[in-house]
């Protein structure tokens, strides 16, 4: 059930929301999605939330990206023109739309959606084993549903290159480029993270809340001039 594939955790103020599918490496499909759109709600509603942690279960994998084994759940990362709503949309969405910031732990690798998912997120903080980026391009596909989340982290150039050659970064590479916040050998992650979420909590709540849809607002409002 969908309860069973995202767990939840309470850590002090920190709501984490744990992706719970490690025999099939963290992969999004759409009961995922519904259960991670459930879990950022019901810590936006609880005042004693103050920020909120996406992880993977395991060491090894944050996210693999969509579920392509092809089944009854499918992969949400197909575009269905028929069907404008698409449930990884709709995350994205919740998660620029939640007033508490987001801290990606990535705890292993991200890739395609996976690596959709760390740049929808406010902050990240990575493992040193992991691997970032999009291997879509060798399958014959381009990242087209997480492109406008991965344009607003990482630099124009080596974003092209990485769609267009499918080889994903180490984390150090990702830090480098500005696309986590901070890495950690695996053992001191938590601690790292703690470090950082400490200091988020620390802030005014306030300010928080309202600053952050402030600032996705002109991000957007940049985009879509762009665009034009």
């Amino acid at each position: 059930s969908m309860a069973d594939l995202v767990r939840g955790e309470r850590r002090g103020a920190a709501q984490w929301i744990v992706i719970d599918r490690e025999e099939r490496k963290n992969a999004l499909n759409e009961a995922v999605l519904s259960g991670m759109i459930a879990a950022i709600q019901a810590a936006e509603a609880n005042p004693a939330v103050r920020a909120i942690v996406i992880t993977g279960a395991g060491d090894k994998v944050f996210c693999a990206g969509g579920d392509l084994k092809p089944s009854a759940d499918g992969n949400p990362f197909e575009v269905d023109p028929a069907e404008p709503r698409n449930p990884v949309i709709d995350l994205f969405k919740v998660m620029e739309q939640s007033r508490l910031p987001i801290v990606a732990r990535v705890n292993g690798h991200a890739l395609g959606g996976g690596f959709g998912l760390v740049c929808a997120c406010d902050m990240a903080v990575a493992s040193e084993t992991a691997r970032l980026g999009t291997p879509e391009a060798r399958i014959g596909l381009f990242p087209m549903m997480i492109l406008p989340y991965m344009q607003r982290v990482v630099p124009r150039r080596r974003l092209l290159e990485m769609c267009i050659t499918a080889e994903p970064w180490t984390a150090r590479e990702a830090f480098e480029l500005g696309i986590v916040n901070y890495i950690a050998p695996p053992a001191e992650l938590d601690a790292r993270l703690d470090w950082l979420l400490q200091r988020i909590i620390a802030r005014s709540p306030t300010a928080i809340r309202l600053g952050k849809p402030a600032f996705h607002a002109t991000q957007i409002g940049r985009a879509s001039c762009r665009e034009k």
